[in-house]
């Protein structure tokens, strides 16, 4: 088993000696300190697992936005596209009618 400790903890560690291996001789000593490495170990779990969700409901958001701004986008290049369509056949009805007036 591997535990990691901060710098201050070490030092604190350190400091403590005596009374950490006085507690690590009592069996309820260590019992209370496999608690605390548990509970530390759990809280540690839990902001990880809360900050990737809070990642993900902002990927989740951005994602929503993006795909409203490819629907907007969508609409506006579909009604672009049917005006040109309508644009193009007109400029085909004139040229169609020049060349008709040209060839009399």
């Amino acid at each position: 088993m591997e535990i990691e400790v901060t710098n201050d903890e070490l030092v604190r560690i350190r400091k403590n000696k005596r009374e950490i291996e006085e507690r690590f001789r009592d069996l309820k000593g260590l019992e209370r300190t496999l608690r605390v490495l548990k509970l530390r170990f759990l809280v540690e779990q839990r902001e990880k697992v809360e900050k990737r969700l809070n990642e993900m409901r902002q990927n989740y958001r951005e994602l929503l936005e993006f795909e409203e701004k490819a629907k907007r986008d969508k609409e506006f290049l579909m009604a672009f596209g049917k005006e040109l369509s309508e644009e193009n056949k007109r400029l085909r009805k004139e040229l169609e009618e020049k060349n008709n007036e040209n060839n009399r």
